[in-house]
């Protein structure tokens, strides 16, 4: 009676998507996990992922980029920190392709701090929160260059939808900024303005990007169908199993996404140079949030990757 009463719970665990038997590194560590891209999408989107959550896609004749922080300043240069211009550019010698817009989703340094100079050395426009827009003036970006987010903006195919969501639960240095930010600065003096998640809907395939981990975003999705996510699990390893299962559903389930990417799991005090290696525990637990999170994919029949960093990779393209 008590083993199948073990066996029960053990099997209602595996359900639910959690459980405290999964391992600190696993979901990390296993190269199986890595995207290879979709052999069937030749003509389909293609992304590159650099990272945190800049992420560029491209139909091959416009690209937008998410956020384009490339500097990831080490711990010792934590206490002002300002853009690394030798790292924007050994990143952007990995783009593919010209960028056209830049969307940013808040206004943390790890989001925000890059986004002028990218958009100085690529020509691209800048759509993001007035706070963004400050720390892009603090680096002389030009105006024509700087644009206030709409909820909907289209760039050639693409129809970009800014949707404003939650940040992960114990926000640092939240607020607006009111001036320009002139490097170097505190972390601090990046606060984080307005956060947003972005819907790209194109004739290819439709792609919903979730920088930050929340579990309240509710019915916020119900109305956007995205083939693809790129799903933010940055601190969600140190959130409970309830928070997880939540977050899953409302920014998978409920879109009907069949591929999922994680991103923000990586350490960004280190370099793009080396290979993106994930934050120790004590900071955040992405192998727990990954082992959680392949538990419900496997459930709910959605393929679940990492993306391959630096290197441009093929999308599912929509199916009729």
């Amino acid at each position: 009676m008590l083993l199948r009463a073990t066996a029960s719970l053990f099997i209602a665990t595996l359900l639910a998507g959690c459980g405290t038997f999964f391992t600190e590194k696993k979901g990390i560590d296993s190269v199986d996990m890595f995207y290879e891209g979709d052999a069937s999408a030749k003509a389909g989107l293609r992304a590159t992922f650099f990272g945190t959550s800049t992420i560029l896609i491209t139909d091959g004749v416009n690209s937008i980029m998410i956020d384009g922080f490339f500097s990831r300043p080490s711990l010792f240069r934590l206490i002002r920190v300002r853009p690394d211009l030798k790292r924007i550019d050994f990143a952007l010698s990995k783009a593919p392709r010209k960028i056209d817009a830049i969307f940013v989703a808040h206004s943390h340094y790890d989001h925000a701090m890059d986004s002028g100079l990218v958009a100085q050395k690529t020509g691209a426009a800048i759509y993001g929160s007035e706070s963004t827009l400050n720390i892009a003036r603090g680096q002389n970006t030009h105006p024509s260059q700087l644009h206030l987010l709409k909820k909907t903006q289209p760039v050639g195919a693409f129809r970009v939808t800014a949707i404003e969501t939650p940040h992960s639960p114990q926000a640092k240095y939240v607020g607006d900024i009111h001036q320009p930010v002139k490097p170097p600065a505190k972390l601090s003096d990046y606060r984080m303005g307005e956060n947003f998640s972005f819907f790209l809907e194109h004739p290819l395939g439709n792609v919903l990007i979730i920088p930050s981990a929340t579990d309240e975003l509710g019915s916020t999705f119900n109305k956007y169908q995205a083939n693809v996510v790129f799903l933010g699990i940055g601190t969600l390893g140190k959130q409970s199993c309830e928070f997880t299962e939540t977050y899953w559903k409302e920014a998978v389930v409920s879109t009907g996404a069949k591929l999922v990417l994680p991103i923000h799991w990586d350490n960004f005090m280190k370099s793009l140079s080396k290979p993106l290696v994930p934050f120790p525990f004590f900071i955040d637990n992405p192998g727990v949030a990954v082992d959680r999170l392949r538990v419900m994919a496997e459930r709910d029949r959605v393929q679940l990757n990492l993306p391959p960093s630096l290197h441009e990779f093929s999308l599912p393209a929509l199916r009729d």
